[in-house]
């Protein structure tokens, strides 16, 4: 057995775990393992290629809903056949952890390795984004979002607080919401069809989003389809007012707010509409985003609701 840790060590905020990762591992004497840690942004895809080209049985991403999202696209891109994928896993250890809420996992890395000793999985869905001018293309397994959430993962890419992330994320959406011009954007599926000024939209294969904002309360990981959040012309104390019912996932009753489901989404914009994925930033619509079904065979506990 082998398995592949590939952790983000920005800030060395993980230079309590890794010690305890490691004695962990030797006394588990589970096979062999590699820890494999990031020098830069973007460097876990190329370290998560690496490793499925190289050949390994799992591939735990040590960090955030960001690592996570780049060690996915690494896998993705590695070119070999999709079923010798190796298992995906996650420690997370990230500001906001939004897949890991949905997924059930926690930090314990006891758990992670019952979960490898028992080989205890599930084939999760993935979403692929096309951008159309460049023709290049992002994976990504929580959420894509689309409008206000963009501009605030580029500004929190650069920024940080020393009141901690929650703190920070709500700062930046509340920014976004005083800054951020709406853009006139069209969205199309097969049986559904949204036009109009865009604060907001998610393209949702997991639940939350935005440091526990549970913008998606139907997405589930296994479904074969997205769940899609539409707010619209919405003004800030609207938002404000339903903030609370967001972060316990309840639907927002108002004209400018409305829920899909799809298995493919094509975006249309006159002016530059920002995208992200999983909380990084990719890039502008045009686009189209479509459902990979049970694209990965990840780590999961086996009594969550997926």
């Amino acid at each position: 057995m082998k398995i592949v840790f590939v952790v983000n060590n920005k800030n060395n905020r993980l230079a309590k775990v890794l010690p305890r990762l490691d004695q962990y591992c030797q006394r588990a004497n589970i096979g062999s393992v590699q820890f494999l840690s990031t020098l830069r942004k973007k460097h876990a895809i190329e370290l998560a290629r690496q490793a499925t080209v190289n050949g390994c049985d799992y591939i735990v991403a040590v960090g955030g809903d960001g690592t996570l999202h780049e060690v996915i696209n690494g896998l993705l891109q590695s070119n070999i056949t999709p079923n010798a994928y190796p298992v995906l896993g996650l420690l997370p250890y990230g500001s906001a952890n939004d897949f890991a809420r949905t997924a059930g996992i926690s930090n314990s890395i006891e758990d992670l390795f019952a979960l490898i000793k028992s080989n205890t999985t599930q084939k999760l869905d993935l979403g692929k984004i096309l951008l159309r001018q460049t023709q290049e293309t992002r994976y990504f397994i929580n959420i894509a979002g689309v409008g206000l959430g963009a501009e605030v993962a580029q500004n929190l890419a650069r920024s940080s607080s020393v009141y901690g992330p929650g703190f920070n994320y709500y700062k930046h959406i509340l920014k976004g919401f005083l800054n951020y011009v709406k853009k006139d954007v069209s969205c199309t599926s097969s049986t559904w069809q949204w036009k109009g000024k865009l604060l907001q939209m998610a393209v949702a294969n997991g639940r939350y989003f935005g440091n526990a904002i549970c913008i998606a309360p139907d997405a589930k990981l296994t479904d074969g389809q997205f769940q899609v959040a539409i707010f619209g012309d919405l003004s800030l104390w609207d938002y404000l007012k339903n903030f609370g019912n967001l972060r316990k996932g309840v639907k927002i009753n108002h004209p400018q707010v409305s829920y899909h489901t799809t298995n493919e989404v094509l975006l249309e914009s006159k002016d530059p509409c920002g995208i992200e994925a999983d909380g990084e930033y990719v890039g502008f619509a045009p686009a189209t985003i479509n459902v990979l079904p049970k694209a990965i065979r990840f780590l999961m506990p086996p009594d969550v609701q997926y």
